[in-house]
Formats: C-alpha cells, sequence, structure tokens
C-alpha cells in the first residue's frame, strides 16, 4: 500500500470527494448478485480480476492436483502396458475396455498437461525479474516499475519491462489453463468414463475389507488417524480436535428425547458416578443433529444415500479422576425414541459401532454444510463485498482486513459454480439432496449471530469454557490463545486512528459498513453492530475485527485442513451412509460395517475432494509482507505493532509445541500452519 491511511471525517471536502468517487467505483466492481443456488444469501456478481487466485496459489492447487493424479495413475500402472489394459478382473466388455484404455490416456496426457502448465507457470523470468513469479503478476504496472528498478540503464530497463510485460501476457492464461485442466479432470472422474475405469483399477463397489480403502493411496500418505479412528477415546476426542470441534454442548441434564439410564451412564464411567453427578458438576456433554431431521437424501451409482439426525452424549471422569478424557457414553440414531430407535453404549459391539458411524455421517455433513462453507466461507464472502463497498481504500479497516480476504470471493465463487453443482462433488458426497444440503448451508448464515460468534462468547455459550471441567480441548485451548494475540494486535493498530469512542461514532463509513453488513437488501448478517445502532465503542470495533481476522485465518484453518489429515481416508469420517441405522441392539457380522460406508469410488471421490482442499497452504497468519516488494502497511507507525504481533504468534507456535509434547498432538492451529484468508 502506497496510501497513509485516514479516517473520512478526518479528511478535506476534496479528499472526501474523491474517497467517495472511488467507493461509487467500487460499488459497481462488488456488486451483490442475489438470483443464485446460494439465493436469497448476496455473492459477489463477479470474482474482479484484483480478487483472482494468485500465481503461487494456482501452483499449490497443480502440485496437489499432480499428487493426486499420479497416485491415480500409480494405482493402475501394473494394469496397463503402454497405455493397454491387460487384464480384465471387472468384465468389462470390449467396448468397455476401449473407453478405459482411451481414459487412462486421458489422465496421462493430463497429467503431463498440468506438469508442462505447472513448470511454465515456474519459467516466469527470474533474473533478472524474480519479483515476477513472487508478487501479483496480475498487476503489469507494478511488475514493469518493479523489475525496470532492477538495471539503471536505458537497455536494461527495456529488456526488463519487455520480459516483465510478456509475462504478465502469458500468467493469466497458464493459471486459466490449470484450472480449466483442474476442473475438466474431476469432471472425467465423475463420468461413466470414469466409472469404468474406476471399476477396471477395482475402485468401485463395496469393499471386501477395510484394506481396500487404505489401498487407495500408492503414492500418498494416509493420515494417521486410519490406525486408530475405530476406537472411542479417538472418537470422542474428534469432538475436540476433529473437522468439527465447534459443536459439543454442555448440558445440566438430557434432554427428555434421549432417555439414557444412569446403569448405561455407569456402565462407561463407572459405579460412583451418575447423571445427575456429572450434570450437576459440568461433566455431560451433548452432540444433537436434529438439523438434519426429514432431510431428504440422495443416491449415486453406490445407491441410496443415509443421514441420520442421531444424539451423542459424552461426560468427563471427576476431578477425582487420573485420567480425564472425553468420553463417548451413549448415542441414539434418530430424534425419538422408541424401540426401533434404542440407545446404543459400548458395550453393544457391532450395533454401537454402527452407531458410532452414522454419528460420524451426520458430523461430516454438518462440518462441511455449516462450520465449513456456512459459517467461514459465506460468513467471509459478505465481509468481502461490504468492506470493498464501504470503506475507501485509504480507511484503516481496510488496510488491516483485505489482507483477509485475498482469495475469498475466487474460491467461494468455485464452490458455488462447481462443488456444490447438481451432479457435483458436494452433490455426490454428502448424504442429502444437494437443494436440500445447500439450504442448511444458508439457514446457518442467517442464525448465526455475529456478536455472539466471538470465540470467548461461543465458547462460554456451548459451556466449554472451563478447562477444569473440560480439560483436553485443544480446539479451545490453540484457538484462544490465537484470538488473543489478533485482538492483541489489532487493539493496537486500531488505536493509531482512532483516539476515543466519539470517533469511532463520527466514522461515517464505518457506520454505513456495518449498516449495509446487517441489510436485508445487502450482507443480510444477523446481529453485527452494538443493539442495533452501528458501531458505538472501540473495544466492540476491535472485537468485531478480531473476529473477522480470527474466522479468516485460524477458525477456517480448524475446519478446513482436518480434511486432508482426518477425512480423506473414508471409514473415519464417512460424508454419507450407504444403509440405515442399526434398530435394534444386537450383534451384527463383523462386515456389516462395510455395507453401510461408502464404495470405493465414493471413497476415491471423498480422498480427492478433501485432499484437494486440505493440502493448499497460501499465505500465512501474520505475514502482510509476503510476495510484496514493498510492506503492506505504509504507515510506519503499524511496524512496532506488527512485529510485536509477530513476535507472539511464535510464542503461540512454542506453546502448542509443548502441549502436543502432552497431549494426542493437534496441529491444525499452529501459526506457521494458518493461511491468513479463506483461500481455499
Amino acid at each position: 500500500m502506497s496510501l497513509i491511511p485516514s479516517l473520512p471525517q478526518n479528511d478535506s471536502p476534496t479528499q472526501q470527494q474523491q474517497r467517495l468517487a472511488t467507493l461509487t467505483t467500487q460499488r459497481q466492481v462488488y456488486a451483490y448478485n442475489f438470483d443464485s443456488r446460494l439465493s436469497p444469501l448476496g455473492i459477489a456478481a463477479q470474482v474482479p480480476r484484483q480478487d483472482s487466485f494468485s500465481f503461487v496459489w494456482l501452483d499449490g492447487i497443480a502440485t496437489t492436483a499432480l499428487q493426486l493424479l499420479g497416485n491415480v495413475l500409480a494405482i493402475g500402472a501394473k494394469l496397463f502396458d503402454n497405455g493397454e489394459a491387460i487384464q480384465n478382473d471387472a468384465n468389462l466388455s470390449e467396448p468397455e475396455l476401449q473407453k478405459v484404455e482411451d481414459f487412462h490416456q486421458d489422465l496421462t496426457e493430463g497429467f503431463s498437461r498440468l506438469s508442462d502448465r505447472t513448470a511454465r507457470l515456474h519459467q516466469a523470468p527470474r533474473s533478472p525479474g524474480v519479483a515476477i513469479i513472487a508478487g501479483v503478476i496480475e498487476r503489469p504496472r507494478t511488475l514493469l516499475k518493479a523489475a525496470g528498478q532492477i538495471l539503471e540503464d536505458t537497455a536494461g530497463v527495456a529488456l526488463v519491462s519487455e520480459l516483465a510485460t510478456q509475462a504478465a501476457l502469458d500468467a493469466p492464461s497458464i493459471g486459466q489453463d490449470i484450472l480449466d485442466l483442474v476442473d475438466t479432470l474431476l469432471k472425467k472422474l465423475l463420468s461413466e468414463a470414469g466409472e469404468l475405469f474406476l471399476r477396471y483399477l477395482g475402485l468401485f463397489g463395496q469393499a471386501a475389507s477395510l484394506a481396500d480403502y487404505a489401498d487407495q493411496f500408492s503414492l500418498l500418505q494416509p493420515p494417521s488417524v486410519a490406525s486408530n479412528y475405530e476406537t472411542d477415546l479417538i472418537f470422542a476426542r474428534m469432538r475436540l480436535a476433529g473437522p468439527n470441534p465447534v459443536l459439543l454442548q454442555g448440558i445440566d441434564a438430557l434432554p427428555e428425547k434421549f432417555p439414557v439410564t444412569d446403569a448405561q451412564f455407569q456402565a462407561v464411567m463407572g459405579p460412583e458416578d451418575s447423571l445427575a453427578r456429572a450434570g450437576s458438576e459440568g461433566r455431560l456433554y451433548l452432540l444433537d443433529y436434529a438439523v438434519f431431521q426429514g432431510i431428504p437424501t440422495g443416491q449415486t451409482s453406490g445407491g441410496q444415500k443415509y443421514i441420520e439426525a442421531p444424539l451423542a452424549l459424552f461426560a468427563v471422569p471427576a476431578a477425582s479422576q487420573s485420567d480425564r478424557k472425553l468420553r463417548a457414553v451413549a448415542i441414539q440414531c434418530s430424534q425419538t425414541p422408541g424401540r426401533s430407535n434404542p440407545i446404543f453404549t459400548p458395550a453393544d459391539g457391532t450395533s454401537w459401532r454402527l452407531a458410532r458411524l452414522h454419528v460420524q455421517v451426520a458430523d461430516g455433513n454438518y462440518h462441511e454444510l455449516i462450520s465449513h462453507l456456512g459459517l467461514t466461507h459465506l460468513v467471509l464472502e459478505e465481509f468481502t463485498l461490504s468492506t470493498h463497498r464501504q470503506l475507501a481504500p485509504e480507511h484503516p479497516l481496510y488496510v488491516l482486513l483485505t489482507p483477509h480476504f485475498q482469495g475469498t470471493l475466487a474460491i467461494n465463487n468455485a464452490a458455488e459454480t462447481s462443488l456444490i453443482a447438481p451432479g457435483g462433488p458436494v452433490d455426490q458426497l454428502l448424504g442429502g439432496e444437494i437443494k436440500a444440503s445447500t439450504q442448511l448451508s444458508i439457514q446457518a448464515v442467517a442464525n448465526h449471530s455475529i456478536n455472539q460468534a466471538f470465540l470467548p462468547r461461543a465458547l462460554a455459550a456451548r459451556r466449554v469454557e472451563d478447562a477444569s471441567k473440560l480439560p483436553d480441548y485443544p480446539y479451545r485451548d490453540d484457538g484462544l490463545l490465537l484470538w488473543n494475540d489478533i485482538r492483541a494486535w489489532v487493539s493496537e493498530y486500531l488505536s493509531i486512528y482512532y483516539n476515543d469512542d466519539a470517533a469511532v461514532r463520527s466514522d461515517y463509513e464505518l457506520q454505513a459498513w456495518v449498516t449495509e453488513l446487517s441489510s436485508p437488501e445487502a450482507g443480510k448478517l444477523k446481529d453485527v453492530g452494538e443493539n442495533g445502532t452501528g458501531i458505538q465503542t472501540f473495544e466492540y470495533l476491535v472485537d468485531l475485527a478480531t473476529y473477522v481476522i480470527f474466522t479468516a485465518s485460524a477458525q477456517h484453518a480448524a475446519v478446513n485442513f482436518p480434511q486432508r489429515t482426518i477425512m480423506s481416508y473414508t471409514p473415519a469420517l464417512p460424508l454419507a451412509a450407504y444403509a440405515p441405522a442399526p434398530t435394534s441392539v444386537e450383534e451384527l457380522p463383523a462386515r456389516t460395517e462395510l455395507t453401510h460406508l461408502p464404495p470405493l469410488q465414493m471413497a476415491f471421490l471423498q480422498q480427492a475432494v478433501t485432499f484437494g482442499l486440505g493440502n493448499v497452504y497460501f499465505t500465512r497468519l501474520g505475514g502482510y509482507d509476503t510476495y510484496l516488494r514493498e510492506p503492506w502497511f505504509s504507515d510506519a507507525r503499524v511496524w512496532p505493532a506488527l512485529e510485536v504481533f509477530q513476535k507472539r504468534l511464535r510464542a503461540t507456535e512454542q506453546e502448542i509445541g509443548r502441549r502436543n509434547l502432552s497431549r494426542i498432538p493437534y496441529e491444525t492451529l499452529l501459526p506457521t500452519a494458518i493461511p491468513q484468508s479463506i483461500n481455499i
């Protein structure tokens, strides 16, 4: 940034008019679209060029796609000889085998083309002009200036300018080629030819054993959870350190719809404990997936999908116990108790394991639709649009927040047009019909109280804030470290520009920003601002900006990156069941679980999508100057505060490392593993 930030009320009339003119243009560029698959939510009508994916991001996508393609080709390596199918255990006809060979050739050529495009992306002039690949290639003027400064003589300037211009012209087409190739290859895998190819590879239909799911990782490293996900300890811990660590609710007593008995409770927690005692001591916790009650379910090539609306009870041993890890106590697979909807406990063997699987299915759907898509991606879409539409580029809040929006409009556009499209990956993988699933995301945003989502308040509302009652909760403990780091930074930064609450109230751009966020005709966000009167105090402004940055960085990291480290191994967290939940407590054949798990082709798709989404790390929290030639914050008064923030993040990294020495490691919220923005 070359502008020194200023508050609009402190500018001259001429400067205020210039700001207004800029915002008038910005409101056209960042227009709302209320007629999309996410209607009535407003999303960006277009992705402005400056908000397109960066080329460093594209390199990460291409590298990940190459890993996935290489894995597929490695699985099939011994089944082809110079591109010809050499065996036919799948009993395919000759025409079908020809389609398989053609598909294999398409994948091989796609791998080569993607490798070529990635190599070309790396071939942007490096000497002179190394800034071309490290910087923002979409801005040719900046590049020309940067490259031109490398050499002082006229000929050198002309040469570097020519190279920079060519790179700036070539790079967007290379980037689009990469995106088009990845999209095409994904669509091919979802096609009829892709189905035949997976049949030929033995990646289709019901698994013969759990080993079939592990065999899908030929060149990829299987998640460590593959070796222990079946234990009750890990099942319980996923509530605290898994992909969806934001749902567990503390309770005093069980709801009537979930009539667990003391005998069932004591079978897990011991005869000295009881439901009443645990409730009074704040040691009872509930999962309730009522949002899935009655949801229309979908069908795929694997058959009818199922998703239940289960309830699950957990408890922490009493304070006198040495091991106080969260315990799984009981599961009821739907909302209405009865003979055909019994309560399962860990003593129930295979029936318990099936009930546990159906909880995982519900949790995976809740995670993807609500915790992930709804409450990070879609909520931040509204903040991104309102920031560009209501805050001038020289506004200090604009300068602070916009690095945390990098890539958000672009990735959300990709989700809306591809991921959640009918027939797309979400439609194929998740339990519900796509329209019903998408509606859950929309409703989650509509019901989401921004003011109650500030992390300390959110934890207190779920009654999980007290470490003496729930000792081992890595998401809470590490998340609070980050929240406090971010809040201290935001406070120090904003205090440079706002002297008091009066300055906040007088900032008419800021007030327009918060008004648009909650407007029924614009952002539609619930409970943002102070008592419906805009932003009245400096402390509230700090909290709200902290929430935005935390959501864009740490919160999104918490729900996004476990997709690779946990969800890419489908049995650990399947996104749909393929048989209904058990209706009686009885010992079932061990193979019964395989009929409930997704078929291999759906597991393969889940692996591709979750590995792809959880494997791209672009930017790092606190690294505002990464890929820039000059500091992002042009106001030198900010630099000491930024250095303190970065120092705090390093201390938090060390503290989390120390914690991981005495707990099952939770690395998702290490600051070095947290991008600045929602860009994947």
